[in-house]
């Protein structure tokens, strides 16, 4: 490239600051510079446009670099006038700052909060918008465009914002067979963290936003559909331990291969009922084996129909009939048998089912006989298999994975590979509506062997040869083969394990959806959908957002202590859904979305904590029938301790049945713990031989879930009967403190200590917890009647009515962290008795009062009385059931929650803490923002969020784009009627390092879609500025991330919208290389002939002339050091390039003083005055006199005539000969004139000259063309 050598210099001292506040209170300190600085830091030059002839407005960033620390930074543009050494025949290289701008927003145009929103002026800091880039229109008013957003701000000349902030559309068409976004499909749910094909991975898989989940189906010997990937159940279920089951092991050929195991066809439903779910892969999280139960198509149906019903999600079902072929040789049509269920419970919506298989003649009687004569039409999708990828990334199609089964029964010798060529595909179109085939198959792999000795390198050394230690190769064409003949493409399967993921992926599954989603794919089965869906809502989202965008970082607000979302306490576990204080109870509190499990801890002869309700194990009532309401385990049934059964007083009253404490542990690990409730929940799980677990054992159970998963459950043990227990020689407290630090298991964000009683909470508080140097929260539970028993026992006559006064909750507050009230102490509930009979009306008709037949009253105070103590509020306890639902929320267990949260309560215990999760989701976070980590430095090459602790959920909003990427850079067509924001980073699903060129319209302030992309010569660099040339040409400072020494790129250029390649990508030219200039003058007197910009931060680039550019850095003040040792300046220079630029003559500083003139598109006469003048005539047949200025005249289509004048010179951008015309006023004849082709920048351009002078310049125009012909004269 040409040389480019320095014209004129000027500096602006770091430490140069302005009138107003102090700023830099947030923590700013570095290069020998702590904040709050003495006013204004006038730093950060981001923009810069001319202000006149002289001067410039330079437009700083937001501050000190991130939102956090930049609220007393004050957003302005500075009007600066730099003295350039060597420009000036006075220059001195001093800079002279005038007056600012300062951008506010006082008629409240931005809707988000701002940091001085509740002021008048609402002047905007750099903790509400990053600006880097901004243009003058030509009505005077400015137009910026931040990062934070991106957005683009429109200000007039005052610095007042005239409209909300602008969002930046995703302009992203998807190569999809419709066009349409592809769904995401719940493979066997989400079997990468729940046991696939239970209803507990369905439930997650929906929570993460999958749009369908898949049951493979098989059948039992009574013909109902169940859910298992196999008929072989040995994996995946325990029937491999149950000794009842131990003579149904067989062999059998399935598929023609032999199967040693279990078969589901071998059990009817209610044995497989009895069967739990156990995680078929090892290396995944193994805590919730033995758990679930197996789930019947008619449960999967009924669990889509009630979300629909709790959240209008309409999830999809997307079933496969497994093995068709097998099952028919043993009698079952299970084609026939899907849609049957289908029809029975009225679910055959088109748009909600995708029917799959493996073989091909099920399908093509589904499509021809079985659904025609149900009266249904669902579309049907046909799977695509192979053995294996080769070395070399061939497909393998061996064995039974040649084929589909039902071919090689028939003798059929295509393979699944015939299937997916053109014909086999236009064959596939006739019975069916999409394909499934394997990701192998649309992006296979292959191995690496960089020694050459003819074996796979283990890339990751792990020891093991998998996908991670291989290649991609070139897509295949399948997607767009399919697409051809009218098939959908929903590929398998997706999972986040780096053994599943190529090494081009740098262990980042969402580079490889990314990938799939660009190629066009429709759909696709992912074992993890929540990371499908969050990249799927980034390609497909409306808008491009980076991590400080408002709707990003907008939390959902609560009236809690700490205004966050209140926790979800597992009661007991998940106590609704398996027998309570069993580590089944617990893990299914977990696997709903708990945040904390509670065991109820008594103690054991031996002095052990054990998870009961009660100290009672089981209890008689007076006429000796066991009470089925307070008994938790089945030792009445046990004749070896029928002896043990005794009478005791429990805080007063006598209770007769068997005692934890007259029992070792060894004896109540002989027990089986069983429904409390049978009447109400069953006894379904009675039978599962559940044991009552140690509280060493809970918190194993959490540590074990937090080694396999990262996400931190907490536990909230209450002390049961403290009184009765000290009564014996148990100090409970103590017990509980003791176990608790001997697991090393004291963070106080994961556990709450909770009691009825007082005392000992107090002893907890002074004495017990300082002792073992801990600091836990406790919780004063209270009840709507009664008293604590210690204030019994001491003759104390306050009541748990006295404990949650005013006054009551002050004392609270001397030991406790929060109370913990019957939820009736919130909102009251009482009976009616409408008919005034003086008997309660039993509303509901079930011949019983329970809650379903009281009323709601007014909330009481009490929150908001906790609260003004400083007093958590957790209360209990939430349930399902309509017995405990009052009858205000007409049997929705739902509205109660909402009625809670919108309470202010910060937890709530509940039997079903899956309902208090689903609730918190979908009624509360739904439509926030989901932000990519503590730091929220989003890096799109790397994860979004890896925290366990933050799962994402399918209705949460992302960011697409990275942290301080967006419109760094932004340009205005020489007409000013079109702006030019240029991203600085890459928004996901774009190739990586391309930068869009966005199109937005100044006069309908909309945005018009992409130019095209700017591709980075490194995708780590970044952009400075953009600025204009001409209408095609535009200017793009580009730069690394280093300063200094280690400063290897910052270059400058030209790229041209009207020569793009095939991507979009615009072309490009260097024009500067800003770390190698020639300073032959020692213009900045360093001492050298060569002056360079070794500065991180280069965002400042203006035209002045065809041959001059201003160049400016950002300083980011006091942080950079390019000039080591002393901190950055800002350093405004004038470079000469080696070659001019094309300039437009409404651009650079002679534009200034250009008088522009538009026709219509009509037959226009346009003159211009004695100025230099810019006219454009537009369509029609035009008059154009530009008179003695320098002129530039454009006649746009038609038959044009361009008047000469004897002074100044024309420049005629479109003359044709033929059609257009050279107009010559009087005294100026055509013999007078020469016509000569131009030279050096004029080269392609014919010159008309007269005496020397030229008075005309037709660009683009060969001399030899030009004759008397193209002259009149007026």
């Amino acid at each position: 490239m040409a040389d480019v050598t320095l014209k004129g210099f000027a500096s602006l001292p770091a430490d140069t600051f302005a009138d107003g506040p102090a700023a830099g209170n947030g923590g700013i300190a570095a290069n020998g510079r702590t904040g709050p600085f003495p006013g204004q830091p006038v730093q950060g030059f981001s923009g810069v446009q001319f202000a006149d002839n002289n001067r410039f407005w330079f437009m700083p960033d937001n501050g000190f670099g991130a939102k956090g620390n930049s609220a007393d930074f004050l957003l302005r543009i500075y009007q600066v006038n730099p003295s350039f050494q060597g420009a000036e025949a006075s220059g001195d290289g001093r800079v002279t700052v005038g007056n600012f701008i300062q951008l506010r927003d006082p008629d409240k145009k931005i809707s988000f909060s701002i940091t001085n929103g509740k002021t008048s002026d609402r002047f905007l800091t750099g903790a509400d918008f990053d600006i880097e880039s901004f243009v003058i229109a030509k009505d005077g008013t400015i137009w910026i465009g931040d990062e934070f957003g991106p957005f683009l701000l429109h200000f007039d000349a005052t610095g007042k914002l005239l409209e909300a902030p602008v969002p930046t559309p995703n302009i992203n068409p998807l190569p999809t067979l419709n066009g349409q976004a592809p769904i995401v499909i719940g493979h066997r749910g989400a079997s990468g963290d729940r046991p696939e094909h239970t209803l507990e991975s369905y439930k997650l898989a929906i929570q993460r936003g999958a749009d369908f989940i898949e049951p493979d189906l098989v059948v039992t010997k009574d013909g109902v559909l169940i859910a298992r990937h196999e008929p072989d159940i040995t994996g995946t279920t325990d029937v491999a331990s149950r000794p009842e089951f131990a003579d149904r092991k067989t062999t059998k050929l399935l598929d023609g291969a032999p199967v040693t195991g279990w078969f589901a066809e071998d059990f009817t439903l209610a044995e497989i009922k009895t069967l739990r779910a156990v995680e078929r892969l090892s290396f995944r999280e193994q805590t919730f084996n033995g758990v679930f139960e197996i789930p019947t198509l008619d449960e999967i149906i009924a669990l889509v129909k009630q979300t629909e019903k709790d959240t209008g999600k309409k999830i999809g079902i997307y079933p496969e009939t497994k093995h068709p072929t097998y099952f028919a040789e043993k009698g079952f049509n299970t084609s026939q048998l899907l849609v049957d269920t289908l029809v029975k419970n009225d679910f055959t919506d088109p748009s909600r089912i995708f029917i799959q298989s493996f073989e091909v003649s099920n399908l093509k009687a589904l499509h021809d006989t079985i659904m025609p004569n149900a009266g249904i039409d669902i579309p049907l999708v046909q799977l695509i298999d192979a053995y294996d990828v080769a070395d070399d990334g061939t497909l393998l199609y061996e064995d039974v994975n040649a084929r589909p089964y039902d071919f090689a029964v028939a003798g059929d010798t295509r393979t699944y590979g015939d299937l997916i060529t053109p014909a086999g595909l236009a064959e596939i179109a006739t019975y069916a509506d999409g394909i499934g085939p394997w990701k192998r198959q649309i992006v296979s792999v292959k191995i690496v062997d960089k020694d050459g000795d003819g074996k796979a390198d283990d890339l990751n050394g792990d020891g093991v040869i998998n996908d991670a230690d291989k290649v991609t190769l070139a897509p295949t064409s399948l997607v767009t083969d399919a697409h051809n003949v009218g098939l959908l493409v929903h590929p398998y399967t997706f999972r986040n394990e780096g053994r599943y993921l190529a090494s081009d992926y740098n262990g980042n599954p969402e580079l490889e959806l990314r990938q799939f989603i660009n190629l066009g794919v429709d759909g696709f089965f992912d074992d993890f959908p929540g990371t499908g869906d969050l990249v799927r809502d980034q390609i497909v989202s409306p808008f491009v957002r980076s991590p400080q965008n408002p709707d990003v970082l907008k939390q959902p607000t609560f009236d809690t202590l700490s205004g966050k979302a209140p926790i979800v306490i597992g009661h007991r576990g998940a106590s609704g859904e398996r027998p309570e204080h069993t580590l089944a109870s617990y893990k299914v509190a977990i696997a709903g979305g708990a945040d904390f499990i509670e065991p109820d801890l008594v103690v054991t002869k031996d002095g052990v904590l054990i998870a009961r309700h009660e100290p009672m194990l089981a209890v008689l009532n007076a006429d000796g029938t066991v009470n089925l309401t307070n008994t938790s385990t089945d030792i009445y049934k046990r004749p070896e301790f029928a002896d043990r059964l005794t009478t005791k007083t429990l805080d007063g009253v006598a209770v007769k049945g068997w005692f934890a404490e007259d029992f070792t542990l060894a004896e109540i690990k002989t027990l089986n713990a069983i429904e409390r409730l049978p009447a109400l929940r069953g006894t379904a799980y009675d039978n599962d031989g559940l044991k009552v677990p140690t509280f060493q054992e809970v918190i194993d159970l959490v540590k074990q879930y937090e080694k396999e998963t990262g996400r931190k459950i907490g536990i909230y043990p209450e002390t049961k009967h403290p009184t009765f227990f000290a009564n014996q020689g148990f100090n409970t407290s103590q017990l509980l403190v003791d176990t608790l630090v001997k697991n090393n298991f004291t963070d106080p964000s994961r556990v709450y200590i909770q009691s009825f009683e007082v005392s000992n909470l107090q002893d907890l508080k002074t004495n017990i917890l300082p002792k073992a140097g801990v600091n836990l929260p406790i919780i004063q539970l209270t009840s709507a009647s009664g008293s604590p028993y210690d204030f019994v026992a001491k003759g104390d006559k306050r009541t748990y009515a006295d404990l949650t006064t005013a006054n009551g909750l002050k004392e609270v507050a001397t030991y406790a962290t929060g109370i913990g009230p019957d939820k009736r102490q919130i909102v009251p509930a009482s009976t009616v008795d409408r008919n005034n009979d003086g008997l309660p009306d039993d509303l509901n008709g079930d011949n019983q009062i329970s809650d379903a037949d009281r009323v709601l009253g007014a909330p009481t105070n009490l929150i908001q009385n906790a609260h003004s103590a400083g007093l958590l509020v957790h209360l209990y306890t939430l349930r399902n059931e309509s017995f405990f639902l009052a009858s205000d929320y007409e049997n929705n267990p739902i509205k109660e929650f909402q009625q809670f949260i919108d309470l202010g309560v910060d937890g709530f215990f509940t039997d079903f803490p899956g309902t208090g999760r689903n609730v918190l989701i979908n009624d509360y976070f739904a439509g926030t923002g989901y932000t990519p980590g503590a730091s929220n430095n989003y890096n799109p090459n790397l994860p979004y969020n890896s925290d366990s602790n933050q799962p994402y959920y399918g209705n949460l909003v992302v960011a697409n784009l990275g942290r301080s990427k967006g419109f760094e850079g932004m340009a205005i067509s020489p007409d000013k009627s079109t702006l030019y924001p240029l991203l600085e980073g890459t928004v996901v699903g774009d190739p990586a390092g391309a930068l869009r060129i966005y199109e937005f319209d100044v006069a309908t302030k909309q945005y018009e879609g992409l130019v095209g992309y700017y591709k980075l010569e490194n995708p780590a660099n970044a952009i400075g500025d953009f600025t204009v040339v001409n209408d095609h040409e535009y200017l793009v400072i580009e730069r690394d991330e280093n300063q200094g020494a280690a400063a290897q790129f910052k270059k400058i250029f030209k790229v041209d919208f009207a020569q793009q390649d095939a991507n979009g990508f615009v072309a490009k030219t260097e024009i500067a290389n800003l770390l190698d200039i020639k300073d032959p003058n020692d213009l900045n007197k360093d001492g050298s002939t060569t002056y360079n910009m070794p500065f991180q931060t280069i965002e400042d680039v203006l035209v002045i002339d065809a041959n001059t550019i201003l160049v400016a850095n950002d300083n980011n003040y006091p942080f950079s050091v390019g000039r080591p040792p002393a901190i950055d300046n800002n350093e405004i220079v004038l470079l000469q390039l080696g070659q001019p630029l094309n300039l437009d003559p409404r651009v650079g500083l002679a534009g200034l003083n250009i008088q522009s003139y538009e026709g219509t598109e009509g037959n226009d006469r346009l003159r211009g005055d004695q100025l230099d003048d810019y006219i454009d005539a537009g369509a029609g047949d035009d008059f154009l006199r530009g008179g003695k200025g320098n002129n530039f005249l454009k006649g746009g289509e038609g038959s044009d005539t361009f008047v000469l004048a004897k002074g100044g010179t024309q420049t005629i951008a479109d003359f044709e000969s033929g059609t257009d015309l050279i107009a010559l006023p009087a005294g100026l004849g055509f013999n007078k004139l020469s016509i000569v082709q131009g030279t050096a920048l004029n080269a392609n351009d014919t010159l008309i000259q007269r005496q020397g002078k030229t008075l005309a310049v037709l660009s683009g125009i060969q001399a030899s063309t030009i004759t008397a012909h193209d002259f009149t004269s007026i």
